[in-house]
C-alpha cells in the first residue's frame, strides 16, 4: 500500500486556497444567514494549518466551488484533482459515494 504524501496535499490545498482568497468579489454571493466569505477562508486555512484536517479542507473547497462562482486556474484544478486522487475521495456526501475509495 502506498504512503499518502501529506506534504504534497497540504501544499496543493494552500495553493488552491490562495486562489480562492484572491477572489474577494465572490463574497457578494455568500448568503447573510451563513458564515461569511472571510470566515470561510479562515476556517479552511485553519483546517489545513495547524489542524492538518486535509479532508475537511478539501470538502469545504469542493463545496465552495459547487456553490459559489469561484474561478480556478488550470494549475489549481489539476492540484485539486491530485488531492482528491491522493486522498481517495471527492467528498463525504452521499452523492459522491461513487468516488470514495477509502
Amino acid at each position: 500500500m502506498k504512503q499518502i504524501n501529506y506534504e504534497l496535499i497540504e501544499k496543493n490545498l494552500i495553493f488552491i486556497l490562495n486562489e480562492l482568497r484572491a477572489q474577494p468579489e465572490v463574497a457578494l454571493y455568500y448568503p447573510n444567514n451563513s458564515s461569511s466569505y472571510s470566515d470561510d477562508m479562515v476556517q479552511i486555512s485553519e483546517y489545513i494549518e495547524p489542524a492538518g484536517e486535509y479532508g475537511l479542507a478539501y470538502e469545504c473547497i469542493v463545496g465552495d466551488l459547487e456553490l459559489f462562482p469561484f474561478k480556478l486556474s488550470g494549475l489549481a484544478a489539476v492540484k485539486l484533482l491530485e488531492v482528491g486522487l491522493l486522498m481517495g475521495f471527492k467528498t463525504g456526501s452521499d452523492r459522491d459515494n461513487l468516488f470514495d475509495f477509502r
